[in-house]
């Protein structure tokens, strides 16, 4: 029904001058956003496309649960539009499906309940009744799964992985009792695989990087309204070796940048027609870029950024 709207102009949505119509509502489970330009007319439509669901599907939409949220918007507008809605006024970051959600970059202080979510795990009883043997599998089994979706959308601040892991290791050791002990064994070798004489409890900080590569595959194999947005605003007719940091960049496409070597390090191209496979700076001919092999050239070379 929202979309039917958009199409016949009764609703504009965010973004619609990269995407037509703009996005207006986000959908999974039952979480929901909608995203409208500033416009009375547009948002009583939506109040009436509401009720209309409400008669149609004998469903009742919980309004004051619900938030209203004005992007740069002043307290007067934000109020006219929670009257309209009969809805809560609410700030950033706002969540959604759990993950904290805003326009700026996302503080320390909004990443404390992974460690309380971590806390609680490793409650004192579990680690006084356990085995060494026992905490690694309850570490690599269950740890990870509590921050795993929260890694997979933000490159974490340091100091929150410093403590995860901290929490881990203390963990570990001590059993969640308050006398010190001494480590044994430097935590970096505890991480690695069993293979190279570790006992295979991930590192979260090279965890959450992998998980965050991962987007950049998705931007190349796969297609979608994420990729569609991303490519006609970042990207530009870049190839992913090319494209470099603007200062109107947002804060998760500039965490995706700060991965970005790591994932041309693990990547080779299919080059199909050429057009999106950088000649110089992707994996396509060799087992290196070219910028790397010949440096000389590259140097010489007029035209960097050119496609194969």
């Amino acid at each position: 029904m929202v979309r039917h709207s958009q199409r016949n102009g009764m609703l504009t949505g965010l973004a619609d001058n990269l995407i037509q119509h703009g996005v207006a509502i986000l959908q999974y489970a039952d979480d929901t956003i909608i995203c409208l330009k500033e416009n009375l007319k547009n948002a009583r439509n939506i109040k009436i496309l509401l009720y209309l669901y409400e008669l149609m599907s004998s469903l009742k939409i919980n309004f004051s649960k619900s938030e209203v949220i004005i992007l740069n918007g002043d307290e007067q507008k934000s109020l006219q539009y929670a009257n309209l809605f009969n809805c809560q006024i609410g700030a950033f970051p706002l969540k959604y499906l759990g993950v904290p959600v805003g326009p700026s970059r996302l503080h320390v202080k909004d990443w404390a309940m992974l460690e309380e979510k971590n806390e609680k795990k490793l409650a004192i009883w579990k680690g006084k009744s356990l085995s060494i043997a026992g905490r690694t599998t309850l570490i690599n089994s269950s740890l990870p799964n509590s921050s795993i979706y929260h890694m997979s959308m933000y490159l974490l601040p340091k100091t929150t992985t410093d403590k995860l892991d901290k929490q881990r290791r203390t963990f570990f050791w001590q059993g969640g009792g308050q006398k010190r002990k001494h480590h044994l064994v430097r935590w970096e070798n505890i991480n690695k695989s069993k293979k190279h004489g570790g006992l295979g409890i991930k590192n979260i900080r090279k965890m959450n990087i992998s998980l965050i590569c991962k987007w950049w595959w998705k931007l190349e194999a796969e297609e979608g309204l994420w990729q569609s947005i991303v490519k006609r605003k970042y990207m530009q007719n870049e190839t992913v070796g090319s494209v470099k940091h603007r200062l109107d960049d947002s804060p998760v496409w500039c965490d995706l940048l700060k991965v970005k070597h790591v994932y041309l390090k693990g990547r080779a191209f299919s080059v199909k027609n050429g057009r999106n496979t950088s000649l110089w700076t992707d994996v396509w001919i060799r087992n290196k870029p070219l910028c790397y092999l010949y440096p000389i050239l590259f140097y010489l070379c007029c035209e960097k950024n050119i496609c194969v």
